[in-house]
């Protein structure tokens, strides 16, 4: 009777063991895999988007940091352009300064589009206030100045102009004149032409010094021009 009992325990405890487990079965949740179904084009469509985005961004970004880079580099390597000299003449064998001397700094490669008068400039009758033959050499990038009482000038040549460009010197003396100098060249006559009309106004028979340089530094320290 007793085993009879244990028997019957036994088969209960096995047929509920085996209902839990089908219990537990029945409620373990389901793979996503069974409710969620995408086409693998719409996968890889999306992929390539995003790709196609992320590059064009990318080469975006490279273009404005080029842009950014070569303005930063432009500004950084502007500058203004300072010419520095003096003038001085010989009496007796006395070096003297050539005070009212006047000196022209004239852009090679640019034109007024209306020529001065050669006497407003000239250094006898050089007005410094309300000149404008100044003013229009001013408005091309140049300058004309006069030598101060110790013989010497100081000229900035603003980088707004740009830097490197080439230009021509010349000085015409205040107080040599009337000496036997030489002449000037054809393509002396024709550069001072293109600003100033007649040009004989400008130099008449005064004693004249010529350069050409380029403004590719921050200081260009001239030797004293002696008449």
């Amino acid at each position: 009777m007793s085993q009879t009992v244990e028997r019957k325990t036994d088969l209960t405890s096995h047929q509920e063991s085996e209902s839990v487990s089908n219990d537990t079965q029945s409620v373990e949740p389901k793979s996503w895999k069974q409710f969620i179904s995408v086409p693998r084009w719409v996968v890889y469509a999306q992929a390539a988007l995003l790709g196609i985005v992320a590059t064009t961004f990318f080469i975006f970004g490279m273009m404005v940091g080029n842009l950014t880079s070569n303005s930063g580099d432009e500004i950084n390597s502007a500058f203004d352009c300072r010419v520095l000299g003096s003038v001085a003449y010989r009496v007796d064998g006395d070096l003297r300064a050539d005070e009212g001397a006047v000196v022209f700094i004239l852009p090679q490669h640019r034109k007024p589009d209306e020529r001065s008068p050669g006497s407003q400039v000239n250094p006898e009758t050089f007005k410094a206030l309300d000149n404008s033959a100044i003013d229009r050499i001013h408005e091309l990038g140049g300058a004309v100045v006069r030598a101060d009482q110790n013989g010497q000038f100081d000229v900035v040549i603003d980088a707004n102009y740009g830097n490197g460009l080439e230009y021509y010197l010349l000085i015409v003396s205040k107080n040599v004149r009337g000496v036997e100098t030489e002449p000037m060249t054809k393509e002396q006559v024709a550069s001072i032409g293109t600003f100033f009309i007649p040009v004989e106004d400008v130099v008449e028979d005064r004693s004249f010094y010529w350069l050409k340089l380029t403004a590719n530094y921050e200081r260009i320290d001239l030797p004293e021009v002696e008449f």
